[in-house]
């Protein structure tokens, strides 16, 4: 019922609820705010044995009401430590109601940040898409792979092995849109969703069952494989293929990760585009140190 605000439960001479007491209501914006206001004379009784209460949650402050924001909630700066309170951290439906996985994400972002407060670091801004994303200094590190120091400028070199080269990492800058993804590399594939079970007032009293059935195994993996892998090189040899001067090259394989797949010998390329162009994911970017 749109539009009806509940004002009275009505009860009956047991102190029973015997019908929820509505009435009409109209939403405006009153100088910048939103403000309900009741439609006079509009009230109606709608008859029931059963009245369950059900408009949210609220945060139980015992014991933590230093932290209460005067909203029912918990403020907390993009790194998920509480506002004005250096060293705590918060996440999930404290800060605000959404999803698990959102909480998730909560705790993996404040797990960093604690982890920088207890070196003592300062807290940087996060990116604006924010994002866990593939480390490829780390990867280095893991194959043993050793990275001289940087004594000559990088600007268009393929040659100093202090530099890492075919490797940027965008995803604090911008997201990887549709139209710089090579589409013609990608079938149809169809969504593999989840069965929903819909009820009725007849099946839904006392129906406690999932009503979102989750993926099987095989599903999930169908599903996961629709991935595009947008910004991120899967390895798919186009640019070495495709190059016209051979310019493009799989690196050793002594030296090969991911990230670190293919190299540009620049005394080669003539900004062609062409390898730009057939990769897949839009994860080649043409320029030279931009």
């Amino acid at each position: 019922m749109g539009g009806w605000m509940p004002v009275a439960v009505v009860k009956g001479a047991d102190g029973r609820a015997t019908a929820l007491r509505v009435c009409q209501c109209e939403a405006k914006m009153i100088g910048g705010k939103l403000e309900i206001k009741k439609v006079e004379g509009s009230e109606k009784d709608l008859p029931a044995d059963l009245i369950v209460s059900a408009i949210g949650q609220m945060v139980d402050f015992a014991g933590l009401d230093e932290f209460n924001n005067g909203k029912g909630g918990v403020s907390a700066d993009k790194n998920y430590q509480v506002q004005g309170k250096p060293g705590v951290y918060a996440g999930g439906d404290v800060l605000r109601p959404h999803l698990l996985t959102t909480a998730v994400g909560h705790g993996a972002i404040a797990a960093e940040g604690i982890d920088e407060y207890l070196a003592g670091h300062e807290m940087g801004r996060r990116p604006k898409v924010d994002v866990h994303v593939f480390d490829l200094m780390r990867k280095y590190v893991e194959k043993g792979i050793a990275i001289d120091t940087i004594k000559e400028a990088t600007r268009g070199t393929d040659a100093s092995k202090g530099a890492v080269h075919n490797y940027d990492n965008r995803s604090d800058r911008y997201v990887i849109a549709h139209d710089e993804l090579f589409l013609g590399h990608f079938q149809y594939t169809p969504r593999n969703k989840r069965h929903i079970t819909h009820l009725n007032k007849e099946s839904a009293l006392g129906n406690f069952e999932e009503r979102l059935d989750p993926l099987d195994d095989k599903q999930a993996v169908n599903e996961a494989k629709r991935c595009m892998s947008c910004g991120l090189c899967f390895e798919c040899d186009n640019c070495v293929v495709y190059c016209p001067q051979t310019a493009v090259y799989k690196v050793k394989k002594t030296e090969a990760m991911t990230g670190r797949y293919v190299a540009t010998d620049y005394d080669k390329c003539i900004g062609c585009h062409i390898c730009s162009d057939v990769c897949p994911t839009g994860y080649i970017q043409m320029g030279l140190g931009e």
